[in-house]
């Protein structure tokens, strides 16, 4: 496996980086995962078999515990051996228990019927902070610390809410923690839809549906509130890849292959300079 190699970073350890190193190191990745065979063709990636067979991670369903009022901890990345806090619904009481390290928690929520695209980013999500986050979360084995924070060094757990794990919405990141779950979601959208096989099938499907450049261009009127569920593109795209629409769209936004009217009169205007 390709370690990250990052230069520069916050006083956290939080790599400060732009989202295109992101989808390098992915792509990096992939050229290594079976041969490569997911930069030549557009497919489907299995997140757990990636995790387990090439990241060599855990995956363990649990009931996770969170506190009430707050959001569901949908996914968790263990970093070293460590104590979580977990539902025991037979008993209706919390428990700690064991985990190893290197280990994706999955909260059973995820394993729903109908959860499979979910469960899916959730796994590819938390590849993604260990594979670009142990400068944050990783503790040599000397040092102390609880999973409860109750220290004041950094947990070597990462918990993940379903509010952030949403197929990668893009908002203003403020912490270092918002920059490292935004890295995250870049990191599963560029497994899983790799520029290298995403764009040109995108363009292909995009000039037929009557863009000749290549680009899916939304009235503005409509905005971003558009269920483009009904979109062509995105459905096939979904097909494809095997990823939510959200998180589809958001990719074809991400690399500039689908904006409204506005940006695109914008982008005509800077390519006559």
């Amino acid at each position: 496996m390709i370690d990250f190699d990052c230069s520069k970073r916050a006083k956290d350890g939080t790599p400060i980086i732009h989202d295109t190193d992101i989808h390098d190191y992915a792509e990096a990745l992939l050229g290594e995962y079976k041969g490569g065979k997911y930069l030549r063709e557009p497919s489907k990636l299995k997140p757990e078999h990636f995790a387990e067979s090439y990241l060599g991670a855990t995956i363990e369903p649990q009931d996770i515990y969170y506190e009430e009022g707050e959001p569901p901890i949908w996914g968790a990345a263990v970093f070293n051996n460590e104590y979580v806090r977990v539902f025991d619904r037979e008993n209706k009481t919390v428990k700690s228990v064991a985990v190893n390290a290197n280990t994706i928690l999955l909260d059973n929520a995820t394993l729903a019927d109908g959860m499979d695209g979910f469960a899916d980013f959730t796994v590819l999500h938390e590849s993604g902070h260990l594979c670009l986050h142990q400068a944050v979360y990783h503790r040599a084995d000397n040092q102390f610390s609880l999973f409860d924070g109750i220290d004041t060094s950094p947990r070597s757990v990462v918990c993940c809410r379903k509010n952030v794990l949403d197929g990668g919405k893009r908002g203003r990141l403020v912490t270092q923690e918002d920059h490292r779950e935004h890295q995250a979601n870049v990191f599963a959208a560029a497994l899983s839809m790799p520029r290298p096989t995403f764009i040109p099938t995108a363009q292909e499907i995009i000039r037929s549906l009557g863009f000749k450049d290549g680009i899916c261009v939304v009235p503005s009127e409509i905005g971003w509130d558009y269920n483009f569920a009904d979109v062509a593109l995105i459905e096939q795209l979904v097909d494809i890849f095997g990823r939510s629409k959200t998180a589809t769209r958001i990719q074809l936004q991400r690399y500039g292959l689908m904006m409204d009217e506005a940006e695109y009169e914008i982008r005509q205007a800077q390519l006559l300079f």
